[in-house]
């Protein structure tokens, strides 16, 4: 755990300008659509059961876009460690043939860990951890991501805590760096639109680190365990 997050820092910070560019041109436009129907279904909220409806489609979409979005920094680290340089073409190519499948593979887990958290929140979030790994064994292997989901069940089997706790370490941090961020923000404006640039900027930053951690988490494991 501790040697893929010095992996994972040292290929961000070396090839920063590279993690930059395909957030800024693939993360950057799913979060953009994400907050545009988002804020559309948000328009027909009425009363409570509107509003319980807008919350599971919130939840639903953003596990869908967050599911595609891992896939070019997955390939990121791929190619680095692979050709020892980033092919980009590659990497958008990579990006364009399995954004289809694994939107398909998003939606199926999104909907059942939405229903999950929105319920009983633990079984959720349980399901979405053992899944979490189905498109980094589909990217690393270029395989099906459903014929991925067994060896992630494996994977999540024997390294739930260390993948819980990276998970819930990234997620904490964006959130207190959210939280101090809104403060400062709203000791200067209360627009809307400067809430929701530090909140996208903090996503492009942090978002792209959690998917090359884990991707060196698990190659590493599959490694070790010499895993096909």
């Amino acid at each position: 755990m501790i040697h893929s997050l010095k992996e994972a820092t040292r290929i961000y910070t070396g090839k920063f300008e590279g993690v930059l560019l395909l957030s800024l041109t693939i993360l950057l436009p799913l979060l953009l659509i994400d907050w545009f129907i988002i804020n559309l279904v948000y328009m027909f909220v009425f009363n409570d059961f509107t509003s319980a409806m807008a919350d599971f489609y919130y939840i639903l979409l953003t596990f869908i876009f967050l599911v595609i979005a891992q896939i070019p920094f997955i390939q990121f680290v791929k190619s680095y460690e692979t050709d020892e340089k980033v092919n980009y073409k590659k990497i958008y190519y990579v990006f364009i043939t399995n954004a289809f499948s694994l939107f398909v593979f998003g939606v199926c887990i999104s909907f059942v860990t939405s229903i999950g958290i929105l319920l009983f929140i633990l079984p959720g979030l349980i399901f979405l951890i053992f899944m979490f790994v189905a498109p980094y064994e589909a990217i690393l292997e270029g395989k099906s991501v459903w014929k991925s989901i067994k060896t992630s069940i494996v994977f999540t089997k024997r390294r739930f805590v260390p993948l819980f706790l990276i998970i819930l370490f990234i997620s904490l941090t964006e959130i207190i760096i959210g939280w101090v961020s809104m403060f400062l923000i709203y000791t200067v404006t209360t627009s809307l639109l400067a809430q929701l640039a530090v909140q996208m900027l903090l996503n492009l930053l942090i978002f792209p680190f959690l998917a090359i951690w884990v991707t060196y988490f698990y190659m590493e494991w599959k490694g070790k365990y010499q895993i096909s």
